[in-house]
């Protein structure tokens, strides 16, 4: 079996992540993997681990706009040459392409929806949802009944998995050490979050919640892991309010790993999220994690069980968490290996590759019918 896994774009981000952890798997499990988009500062990395790339120019917001429709060409004639069984999208714009695509060659295809998606008229008049859809969590899959119709069967709830080997891993007192000293960090509590630096991630949220704690006499530190648009807005933040010297800002990484190691409590503060992989990341981890109530996050987190949660933008309450969790060590302790058991019990990458797996071979034996 080979399979075309087909997004706008791999830079750094959930679904260019989500796609290079399920390649490497499906890989591992002799599945064929050719990965399309635009490019991306991900490429590397997907050689490195032997991962086909190619190249469409489809970076674009347009579902019907012109590079959509040229894209569709050329994908042709790459289905065509490379022999693909299965095409996989994971954006609307790549659905869009893959079911003309597909109509033109018979090959099946499958989308993954990796969040919400706004109620227009093209997405409600056509559909171009796949012939099985993959929803990362219960409120994606409810989300694309309600809005879109898709009927129930054609929709599997298949959550986004973790890589235990990477992110279970124990490191030492001294590495730990050492990633403190190589980021700048002293031995105050460190409390963290990774993602995106876009508006819905939130963080602007955590941001007042940390100078809610400096102002009133924490001594802690804070860090946030990402790159995005909203960059310049938050290190402006940051500095209007007075906490340059405990707060700082650390670039986009492939591996997370060494960045939860230092972390005392991680925070997910999203405003809207399908599911959260950063999340699933930092439980994997051991870190005890505080997080927005919002979208797929109730498949993940249970309120004081495996974490805590607070209302999304409530910064008094996040704040009042964090301490919580700093002065309840115990708590901290039974928060972090709840998180860790969890996700492997239910969000292994192992078991998201499986799932994935069969649902192409559904997808091939029901096309063959």
């Amino acid at each position: 079996m080979k399979v075309l896994q087909f997004t706008t774009h791999l830079n750094m981000g959930g679904i260019s992540n989500y796609i290079l952890s399920l390649s490497s798997a499906l890989k591992q499990k002799g599945v064929g993997i050719l990965a399309l988009s635009s490019g991306g500062d991900l490429e590397s990395e997907f050689l490195k681990r032997g991962i086909e790339i190619n190249r469409v120019d489809i970076k674009t917001k347009f579902e019907y706009g012109p590079k959509v429709i040229k894209s569709i060409f050329k994908l042709v004639r790459i289905i065509q040459d490379e022999d693909i069984d299965i095409i996989h999208a994971h954006t609307r714009v790549t659905q869009v392409a893959a079911c003309f695509a597909s109509g033109i060659t018979h090959v099946p295809y499958v989308a993954t929806c990796h969040g919400f998606f706004k109620k227009r008229l093209g997405r409600q008049m056509f559909d171009c949802w796949g012939r099985r859809v993959i929803a990362i969590s219960e409120p994606v899959r409810k989300g694309l009944i309600e809005d879109f119709k898709i009927s129930s069967d054609r929709i599997e709830v298949i959550h986004n998995g973790v890589d235990l080997d990477r992110f279970s891993k124990t490191y030492s007192p001294d590495e730990i050490s050492q990633f403190k000293r190589n980021l700048g960090l002293n031995d105050s509590p460190i409390i963290g979050t990774i993602g995106r630096l876009s508006s819905v991630k939130g963080h602007s949220i955590f941001i007042d919640a940390i100078a809610d704690m400096l102002h009133n006499g924490y001594k802690v530190q804070a860090f946030i892991v990402g790159d995005g648009p909203e960059g310049k807005y938050l290190k402006g933040l940051v500095r209007r309010l007075g906490i340059e010297e405990s707060f700082h800002f650390f670039g986009s990484a492939v591996d997370t790993s060494g960045y939860l190691s230092v972390m005392d409590i991680f925070v997910f503060p999203s405003i809207k999220e399908g599911l959260g992989l950063s999340l699933l990341e930092a439980l994997a981890s051991g870190r005890p994690s505080i997080s927005s109530d919002v979208g797929g996050i109730s498949d993940i987190i249970k309120d004081k069980e495996n974490g805590l949660l607070f209302q999304v933008g409530d910064v008094r309450v996040l704040r009042d968490s964090i301490i919580h969790l700093l002065e309840d060590e115990a708590m901290r302790r039974r928060l972090g290996e709840a998180g860790k058991n969890l996700v492997r019990e239910k969000f292994s990458l192992d078991r998201m590759a499986n799932q994935i797996l069969n649902l192409y071979k559904n997808v091939l034996r029901n096309d063959e019918a």
